[in-house]
């Protein structure tokens, strides 16, 4: 929703409420927007907690370019890092 538009209805919804002198009504529209406050930050919490997931070709890539390196590390003769180096890496 553009700025201008959130605004208005944002101007709109409290003169209604000011306008309104029914205690019933307020506390139905206090109750009703808490709740749909709690279920969009609900509906955040479970979008920034989306889990990003590999897919089996970006996984085969990866092994193909670890072997790859390996043997061409073989083939000049250098050394590469053991297991017990790489964990100090990470």
């Amino acid at each position: 929703m553009a700025t201008l538009e959130v605004d208005s209805l944002r101007v709109e919804l409290m003169r209604d409420i000011l306008d309104t002198d029914d205690i019933n009504v307020l506390r139905t529209v206090k109750r009703t927007l808490v709740r749909a406050l709690a279920k969009v930050k609900e509906q955040q919490v479970v979008k920034d907690e989306e889990v990003e997931y590999i897919s089996k070709q970006e996984i085969l890539d990866g092994i193909r370019s670890g072997l790859t390196e390996l043997s061409q590390a073989k083939r000049a003769g250098r050394e590469l890092p053991d297991a017990e180096e790489l964990l100090h890496e990470l």
